[in-house]
């Protein structure tokens, strides 16, 4: 049965359309193709939303607080609104280049400072040596009782489930996994089992398959790596 036009263009069928709409549900188009933005596309534009509401409004801003002292300042000429988004662009561009500037200039002053994460730079913050040392300790007390219970084998790889995820994890900020070689217990001579990554300032420290913790240097703990695990 058809509905008379006068109850679907009633206030209360436009209100449960436009609810629908808000609430992400399409009514029924009676066979017509509808087409929708992807959730990644979805999200991009919800975030490229809110940049150009925060601009528009900082501009707003900048706009109000220029004309506001203009009024006491007779030689001050007053700002548009466009103008007042070309001056808060001006503004934005000349921060991010301080701001490239400042980091490029802390690198420079603190080699090694920062490292590479995927396109971005993140500040390498090592902890304290004796944190580091526990932090070796509490692995080399897991891998020792695996090998105990594993008829005296190192695990093959470093994401067994016997030993515990935040074990494998240096202290660092970021938390990156320690480098796992793997080897024998008894092995002569001892090989390096597993080491610090190579972000860690020199010496690093490194976890011998003979239970012992030793610190070297980045050069010698990449020939150390380059050798064959017997």
């Amino acid at each position: 049965m058809k509905a008379p036009d006068n109850a679907r263009n009633s206030p209360r069928a436009l209100l449960l359309t436009a609810a629908a709409c808000f609430a992400g549900v399409r009514p029924a188009s009676a066979g017509m193709p509808s087409y929708d933005l992807s959730d990644m596309a979805r999200l991009r534009l919800e975030e490229i939303s809110f940049f150009v509401v925060l601009f528009l409004a900082c501009g707003g801003v900048l706009w109000f607080l220029w004309n506001y002292v203009a009024k006491g300042i007779p030689n001050l000429p007053r700002l548009e609104f466009k103008r007042a988004l070309g001056l808060m662009g001006i503004l934005s561009l000349g921060m991010l280049l301080v701001l490239s500037m400042i980091s490029g200039a802390r690198e420079l002053l603190t080699p090694g400072a920062w490292r590479k994460q995927g396109s971005t730079y993140q500040v390498t913050d090592p902890a304290s040596e004796p944190l580091r040392r526990q932090a070796l300790e509490h692995l080399r007390s897991a891998l020792m009782t695996y090998a105990r219970e594993h008829g005296g084998s190192f695990p093959s790889h470093d994401y067994t489930p016997e030993i515990p995820e935040h074990l494998w994890r240096a202290p660092d900020a970021s938390g990156t996994r320690f480098i796992y070689v793997g080897g024998k217990p008894g092995s002569e001579p001892p090989q390096v089992l597993a080491c610090e990554p190579a972000h860690f300032r020199n010496p690093r420290f490194v976890l011998m398959t003979d239970g012992k913790i030793q610190q070297l240097d980045t050069a010698r703990v990449r020939e150390a790596l380059a050798k064959p695990t017997p």
